[in-house]
This record gives structure tokens, sequence and C-alpha cells, in this order.
């Protein structure tokens, strides 16, 4: 999980701090393929089993990758 999106204003907060995974991805030639957010819709899909109820488009580019 890389960081929490605010609800309100939608501002990404790093709760865990920044990282340099941009750059470490370019500097060993390997393609980023998400970020995936904390997002406590997600965790209760994944609890309740449901987890294909998911909507979002920050895992879009892992699945096509996959």
């Amino acid at each position: 999980m890389a960081y929490y999106e605010c609800p309100t204003c939608h501002d990404k907060h790093y709760l865990f701090g920044k990282n340099d995974i941009d750059a470490w991805a370019e500097e060993y030639h390997i393609e980023m393929t998400a970020k995936i957010p904390i997002d406590p819709s997600l965790a209760k899909a994944c609890d309740e089993g449901r987890i294909e109820d998911y909507e979002t488009d920050c895992l879009d580019n892992l699945i096509e990758k996959f």
C-alpha cells in the first residue's frame, strides 16, 4: 500500500513516508506497474470475500500486465 487518498480533498498522504521506488525502478530497469492506495473499501471487499466487486482505476494497469 502506497498512500491514503482523502475522500474529501483527494490529497495523497504517504503514511509511511514517500519513498524512492520510482527512481529505484528506473535505475534497475523495472517497470512500475501499480501504486495501490490504502482504501478501507478494498479491505472490506477482501474481508467479505467479494474482491471482484471492488472498483478502482489504480488496478487497471496491474491487471493488464498480468
